[in-house]
């Protein structure tokens, strides 16, 4: 088996059928499915039983505990030697895993990531989020050659043996920066991480202004957890991201969209900015036990 992708769903069914429709499509034919469900409540596990009675997928089921958890418990299951990821909002094109499997032929790598088209472009909320990521991938990945790379979890894979060595995900991470801080301990194990922004994913993203502000919070307190625990495990400080990208991001709407949705989108990116300063201030000031530490895949057995 050379590949296991795994995809984390929680109460997603509408968007995960088409996500799995689009990973049974795929060229490549050496790969499993292994769906990890989040303790859904929405019919998931029936659809997944289902699909596993006729070999589609391989579904295991858990108590809601984030994504961070469902990876490292997929990643345990996998049989591949490579492990892709995705998320329940995203499809993937069929040609997807065989464009993975290029850059590992290639060269010696950990792992390699891709970006993301927003599946709505009527949904600014959407537009908004997936215009903030993949212009910090294009600045961070290819002007700036930030190490280790920017990649996001709804679309990379890497060698099972490299995940493995560094314990996986940070299960301490319910949601935002845990890919952040996966990527970076690879890097101080000095594994090479690769991004192609060929390598496109759908994001099928149903936002909306509240769920919008929920997750660039969540991206805040993921951070703070990023920065702290980088530093206080490692002793060193993850390299910040520069300022001036910061202010090209906020002058980028008006470079590729029409200037009425330009304006909207500038106003978005500003709450974006603020509601991430106020998920990292907010860790910062709670201290919670749940960022403290770093459990890992290993860690989750007991």
């Amino acid at each position: 088996m050379l590949f296991s992708v795994i995809v984390p769903t929680h109460n997603r069914l509408h968007l995960l059928k088409r996500t799995i429709e689009s990973l049974l499509k795929q060229t490549f034919k050496d790969f499993e499915i292994i769906v990890v469900d989040d303790e859904s409540t929405d019919g998931t596990a029936k659809y997944l039983a289902d699909l596993e009675k006729n070999g589609h997928v391989i579904p295991i089921l858990q108590t809601n505990k984030g994504p961070a958890v469902a990876r490292n418990v997929g990643i345990r299951r996998a049989a591949g030697k490579y492990i892709a990821f995705t998320d329940d909002d995203c499809v993937v094109p069929s040609d997807w895993l065989e464009k993975l499997h290029a850059h590992f032929k290639i060269g010696k790598i950990a792992g390699v990531g891709g970006s993301a088209r927003t599946g709505d472009p009527s949904n600014l909320y959407a537009v908004a989020n997936d215009m903030i990521v993949n212009f910090l991938k294009s600045e961070l990945n290819e002007l700036y050659q930030f190490n280790p790379p920017f990649l996001t979890s709804n679309n990379t894979a890497y060698l099972k043996l490299s995940l493995e060595s560094v314990g996986g995900f940070d299960e301490g991470y319910f949601i935002g920066a845990e890919e952040r801080d996966l990527n970076y301990r690879l890097f101080l194990k000095g594994e090479r991480l690769t991004y192609d922004p060929a390598i496109i994913v759908e994001h099928h993203n149903d936002s909306n202004f509240k769920k919008f502000l929920i997750h660039q919070f969540d991206q805040g307190k993921g951070s703070r957890r990023f920065y702290t625990n980088i530093l206080r495990e490692h002793g060193r400080k993850p390299e910040m991201i520069p300022r001036g990208v910061y202010r090209k991001m906020f002058s980028h709407p008006f470079k590729v969209e029409p200037f009425g949705r330009a304006i909207r989108l500038f106003f978005l990116f500003g709450f974006a900015q603020m509601a991430i300063t106020a998920g990292y201030i907010y860790a910062a000031l709670t201290g919670r036990k749940s960022h403290a530490g770093n459990p890992s895949m290993h860690d989750s057995r007991k």
